[in-house]
């Protein structure tokens, strides 16, 4: 049986996307292949036990000054090594990303990005074989699938 290919499709080196499983209808994410895992920028993050299972709660900070208070179940925890070769260890979860009307289920780590110029990063792990990044251009889709080239 010969394996069916999937067609690639072409995104930006930013993007809006969106992650239903904690209510963000929309954000904008760098697309970054040096990066393994995908993270977003979170506040106060408290993990909280409930019925022997561990929540992370936490606030989404957006560019527009805009604050999201979310949870999500915790996955566990990464060590992850910056752009300036600090390693520090991060909790994640796995969520619900939906980028150019395509559904995946990601891993994304809670952070601090508040000197990063975007609120979330995806990175090579949530692209899988699915995309390929045209670093020359951004703003290509929309979460919902909706084509923005002219």
């Amino acid at each position: 049986m010969v394996k069916k290919e999937r067609k690639k499709r072409i995104v930006g080196w930013k993007e809006h996307v969106a992650l239903p499983d904690l209510k963000i209808k929309q954000v904008i994410a760098k697309i970054d292949t040096g990066a393994n895992v995908g993270s977003i920028h979170a506040a106060d993050i408290k993990i909280k036990k409930k019925n022997k299972v561990e929540y992370v709660h936490f606030k989404v900070m957006k560019r527009n000054n805009t604050v999201k208070k979310t949870s999500a179940k915790l996955a566990g925890y990464k060590r992850i090594r910056s752009s300036d070769g600090d390693v520090e260890k991060r909790p994640y979860i796995k969520t619900e990303l939906l980028m150019d009307g395509i559904s995946k289920n990601i891993e994304l780590t809670l952070a601090d990005r508040a000197l990063m110029d975007y609120t979330m990063l995806i990175g090579r792990k949530a692209l899988g074989r699915r995309w390929i990044v045209k670093p020359s251009n951004s703003f290509l889709t929309k979460p919902d699938g909706k084509n923005n080239k002219k």
